[in-house]
């Protein structure tokens, strides 16, 4: 259900969907999302025409929301968001010529990517932490979509927020890895990490990509590429992914925490 701008899950943990940037307007019913006050450029990446049909009436009901573009691949993607600099792309995963992974990890290394919510039919954990360890701030399965978690992503990843729907989170829950002998491993590697590692540590579990990362720490972005390199090797992971997954099981970063400081 939605709670001060946040979906409770049960007594699950909170996953915030927005900053709060925003307010309400009377334009929604009280149990329905609130509304950023301000102008969202969207771009649509998908290759299934009936699919952005069906996306269209709600995103075209609402005036905060304009839509710049329709993409059918990655490339078409990429080529869009150069010319159009749109504020959030709706992107799906599996499409011909350039996967939506690939394209967000190319849109990443430009320092273009914008915030990206990831519409797809797949639900694997590995591949949800691939899409947010390539840039993605929203994870929405397709057969999960309504209106209202179609807004509500949109508004969450354009104001810098973390979305993800219900049973996304469950999928992600359960694939967490239940031997507390090797949670506790995960968090004395992590604890062993100097303060300044553990602090870039958990802006790349936010979500955050290198430029955003060395603005923050008032690096350069080739610094901050070598320093994450370290860490993976002290970590004992190969990914990126697998960093984000290990940050938050030790509970250096966690999905609510939206706002950053």
């Amino acid at each position: 259900m939605y709670k001060s701008g946040a979906f409770l899950i049960g007594d699950l943990s909170l996953i915030s969907v927005y900053s709060n940037k925003g307010c309400c307007t009377n334009r929604f019913a009280e149990n329905r999302p609130c509304a950023p006050m301000f102008h969202i450029r969207l771009l649509i990446v998908d290759d299934h025409a009936f699919f952005v049909r069906s996306l269209m009436p709600p995103l075209e009901e609402d005036e905060r929301i304009e839509i710049v573009g329709v993409a059918r691949s990655g490339d078409e993607a990429l080529a869009l968001a150069r010319s159009l600099r749109p504020d959030v792309i709706t992107m799906d995963l599996n499409m011909p010529y350039l996967s939506g992974l690939a394209a967000m990890e190319r849109l990443e290394e430009r320092g273009r990517l914008p915030g990206v919510l990831v519409l797809t039919g797949v639900d694997e954990p590995s591949t949800v932490w691939a899409a947010f360890a390539a840039g993605a701030r929203g994870f929405l399965r397709k057969d999960q979509i309504t209106d209202e978690l179609l807004l509500s992503g949109i508004y969450t990843v354009a104001s810098g927020g973390v979305f993800l729907d219900p049973q996304t989170f469950r999928t992600l829950q359960a694939g967490f890895p239940a031997t507390p002998e090797k949670w506790d491993a995960e968090t004395a590697r992590v604890a062993g990490l100097s303060p300044e590692d553990q602090a870039l540590l958990r802006y790349v579990a936010l979500g955050l990509d290198n430029m955003e990362i060395a603005a923050r720490l008032h690096l350069s972005p080739k610094t901050v590429s070598n320093r994450l390199s370290l860490i993976y090797r002290r970590l004992g992971v190969a990914s990126r992914s697998q960093a984000i997954l290990m940050a938050l099981r030790a509970g250096l970063a966690r999905l609510s925490d939206a706002e950053l400081p």
